[in-house]
């Protein structure tokens, strides 16, 4: 049965505007209680943020809204997150504690519309490299992007556009212009380092640059803004995903069964904040001999495709292992600018293009 996404949320608003504050004569969307709703294949997430005088109302219409959505025809998950406000935040247990308690903290970038990040359990999945060119293929749907290079310690993205000599440019009101190419608004640590200088910082001082980067840059009016995380799931990525307010979740990985280890830290991660998950990439998911053309799996394939399945979120799809892949990275010219129609390329362009489905 296909997903008719158009009559689900149709169905949704209608809902939401029938479940009443008790006590009052306004409803949840009246109220502006409705932050945003995202569906896909079967799957709904609805952000709720309360005003302080509703309260005490809240777990019984958050219950309402779960009971409603979930009965849904076509529905086949229901998640019900809450949107803290501002500089809000709840003490948390040990990353995957049973009592650990969710939060989503609700600091927004001016300005930008979504924000997405990019995460990876681990380093060398080629999540950098998925995650320029997704900025990029965003970007020709017509949307307005940034691109947030947040790896201090192995900032990429300079080499990846091309960029390693660029310097961004300081205005008088003590903020920063970011530098663009390809249609992208883009900042990374990388701008600001000299050639081969090693970065030896601290947690606290990683997550206070961030900020800044978010804060302190002129994004401007953005569609959507391309967090890519550093590799892994510890503290500094959780601090950061925690400090603002994520529209969802990106979990690159590779096609091996090891995999799913990977996929479930990234998901515990994004789980504990109440961020969304957009959807698994499998990236280097086979190779295609670029004389005979024969594929060849070079790791054990499905590692990804399983990982969705098993943790009921959305597959994105698998993107294929090519020489050209890496090479147009380590120009300055990304695979979706050098050959926009090579098969990697369109790939990436049907992941942006279903990104951009959950994320209007």
């Amino acid at each position: 049965m296909t997903f008719d996404k158009k009559r689900v949320l149709t169905e949704i608003q209608d809902l939401l505007e029938r479940i009443a504050i008790p006590g009052t004569p306004t409803n949840l969307v009246k109220a502006g209680c409705v932050q945003r709703i995202i569906a896909h294949e079967g799957e709904v997430s609805v952000v709720l943020a309360f005003p302080e005088e509703f309260l005490r109302h809240k777990e019984e219409m958050k219950r309402a809204v779960e009971n409603g959505v979930t009965a849904i025809e076509g529905v086949t998950k229901t998640q019900i997150l809450e949107k803290l406000k501002p500089g809000e935040e709840r003490a948390s247990a040990a990353p995957g504690a049973p009592d650990a308690a969710p939060a989503m903290a609700g600091r927004d970038v001016p300005g930008v519309k979504h924000i997405v990040a990019v995460a990876s359990g681990k380093g060398g999945v080629g999540k950098s490299t998925v995650a320029v060119n997704l900025a990029i293929e965003l970007a020709r749907t017509g949307a307005q992007v940034g691109l947030l290079d947040s790896d201090v310690y192995g900032p990429s993205v300079p080499k990846m556009l091309g960029l390693e000599a660029e310097r961004p440019r300081a205005t008088d009101q003590e903020t920063v212009v970011p530098v663009e190419r390809y249609g992208l608004k883009t900042m990374s640590i990388g701008y600001l380092l000299e050639e081969d200088s090693p970065v030896i910082w601290r947690g606290p001082m990683v997550t206070g640059l961030l900020r800044q980067f978010l804060f302190q840059v002129e994004w401007g009016e953005l569609d959507y803004l391309v967090l890519d995380l550093p590799p892994g799931t510890g503290d500094a990525q959780l601090t950061l995903v925690q400090s603002i307010s994520l529209a969802g979740g990106v979990i690159v990985t590779t096609p091996q069964d090891v995999a799913l280890l990977d996929v479930q830290r990234g998901i515990q991660m994004f789980s504990r904040v109440e961020v969304p998950i957009l959807g698994i990439v499998e990236n280097m998911s086979s190779f295609q001999c670029p004389h005979c053309n024969e594929t060849t799996e070079i790791f054990l394939s499905g590692g990804g495709k399983a990982a969705a399945d098993r943790f009921g979120v959305p597959y994105l799809g698998s993107i294929p292992l090519a020489p050209s892949y890496a090479v147009a990275g380590d120009r300055g010219t990304p695979v979706s600018v050098a050959e926009p129609d090579s098969p990697m390329a369109e790939t990436i362009g049907s992941i942006a293009r279903r990104i951009r489905e959950q994320l209007p």
